[in-house]
């Protein structure tokens, strides 16, 4: 085992134990439905920016995104602006329905649904349509880590078994904790994120050999037949 996968296998299970410890301090500070589905709504400001920050973010931006980037050229890029919408769309809905919330004791969108249209069709809609949502989404998500865990570990682990370890993990604390354990975990996760994003920058531009080398490299890659749209202009 090189000292890469040992490193590896070390922080993975400092993080996974993190995971764990919030798991059961979020179900010991659980008394209520509240406490468990919305943290008794009295989550830190800084908590929860954090925590939204890393939800918007998933496999897709570190294995997707560039991907498809490199496959259909720079004119992709503009799906990076989500970082824009998504915060937009927070400013725009979100206050009013924490207020919404915090007056009537809503926990959930559709019990808040439920009582603005007067009937309980609207809250079975949006079970079924968080469900349709939520169930391939966090597949994808799972099946990302694993790939991304079997790469990491040279093989170690096979990529379905990282997914189902995953996996257990994640069910694990949310099952137990609820929202808190969810946004505390998060909270760590939006920090290795940024310095995730931040470091690969340095190590790729390292290894392309500089700014020139760089841009020498992108030219070339415009020049390539074949990408969605053709050329990269």
């Amino acid at each position: 085992m090189s000292a890469k996968v040992t490193w590896l296998i070390v922080f993975v299970l400092m993080y996974w134990a993190y995971c764990i410890y919030w798991g059961v301090r979020g179900a010991q500070l659980a008394k209520t439905a509240s406490d468990y589905f919305i943290s008794g709504r009295k989550l830190p400001m800084w908590v929860f920016v954090l925590a939204a920050t890393a939800t918007s973010f998933s496999g897709w931006t570190f294995m997707g995104h560039p991907g498809l980037i490199y496959r259909d050229g720079f004119q992709y890029a503009y799906a990076s602006f989500y970082v824009i919408t998504i915060p937009f769309t927070g400013v725009m809905f979100l206050k009013r329905q924490w207020i919404l919330g915090k007056r009537f004791g809503y926990v959930t969108p559709g019990e808040m649904l439920s009582d603005y249209f007067k009937g309980d069709m609207i809250r079975v809609l949006v079970v079924i349509v968080a469900l349709c949502f939520s169930v391939p989404y966090l597949g994808l998500q799972l099946a990302a880590s694993g790939k991304l865990f079997n790469v990491l570990s040279d093989g170690l682990w096979g990529v379905t078994t990282g997914t189902w370890v995953l996996a257990a993990i994640v069910a694990l604390y949310v099952g137990l904790g609820g929202l808190r354990s969810v946004a505390y975990v998060d909270t760590l996760q939006c920090v290795l994120l940024w310095f995730g994003i931040i470091a690969i920058g340095f190590i790729a531009y390292d290894l392309v050999g500089g700014w020139g080398a760089l841009n020498e490299g992108l030219a070339k890659v415009a020049l390539v037949e074949g990408t969605k749209w053709g050329r990269t202009p």
